[in-house]
């Protein structure tokens, strides 16, 4: 017979399940024993071995159940199920073999839910105070990119406070909008439109000049946003003389 698997460091301590996901139903059984068309089983280094719970055994392998069984259903209540550590084995079952931790269900640990708390509410704070230290035009360029409606018309406190609220619901989104080199040069160019130096024609992809000859400026390719592709183009050595004039404009 195959020498069961077991943790050296297993702690004798409650413990508390809940399902993935934030999965609360009032209901929710978890299988608890092998069956040809559900296997439930679990590979001990040599070969899959079939699992049951059983309250009355010692083992949650079936090679090593003896006599009558008993087989209560495990129930996850709101999506919570509370183990208590007299029952080592059903803890075992759940924390160990069963195929199903990760995926369906997980054990709930208060350190390490603490741990990722302080994570999030660091990049949060870091994201606000990037926010907050931010140059104005800086934090028009990430409004533009994240707040529906005319930047232009709102004044620097309101943009401010925009992205400090947007810093602290999105953190992660903000402080990569702050690594992203083209977000300023996209907002130059739509800075460029609103101020009526530069005009998109009816075809939506050519851009031009607004002035008395409307010399082209770039023909944008056909699915790419233009504002994003006119950022770009800003970088090539044709597009840095084109920066070089709207900025002399704005």
């Amino acid at each position: 017979m195959a020498k069961r698997k077991t943790s050296q460091a297993w702690e004798i301590k409650d413990r508390i399940y809940i399902l993935s996901g934030g999965k609360t139903p009032v209901n929710y059984i978890l299988r608890s024993r092998h069956h040809i068309n559900k296997p439930l089983q679990y590979f001990d280094g040599s070969i899959n071995r079939s699992l049951r719970y059983a309250s009355n055994q010692t083992s949650v392998f079936e090679d090593e159940q003896l006599g009558d069984v008993t087989l209560p259903p495990i129930i996850f209540r709101d999506g919570k199920l509370m183990v208590n550590k007299e029952n080592s084995l059903l803890q075992q079952f759940l924390s160990i073999y069963h195929p199903d931790l990760g995926s369906e269900y997980m054990e709930f640990d208060p350190n390490k839910e603490a741990e990722k708390e302080v994570k999030d509410v660091e990049l949060e704070l870091e994201a606000m105070n990037l926010a907050k230290e931010m140059d104005i035009e800086e934090l028009e360029a990430i409004a533009r990119a994240t707040i529906k409606g005319r930047v232009s018309d709102m004044a620097s406190n309101e943009i401010r406070r925009d992205m400090l609220i947007y810093a602290r619901q999105n953190p992660e989104q903000f402080i990569d909008l702050t690594k992203d080199e083209n977000i300023n040069l996209r907002n130059i160019a739509v800075r460029a439109a609103e101020m009526g130096i530069i005009f998109i024609d009816d075809d939506g992809r050519t851009v031009k000049w607004n002035d008395a000859k409307k010399e082209k400026i770039i023909t944008i390719p056909y699915g790419e946003n233009v504002y994003s592709a006119l950022a770009v183009y800003f970088k090539t050595d044709e597009g840095l003389d084109t920066l070089q004039a709207i900025n002399n404009s704005i």
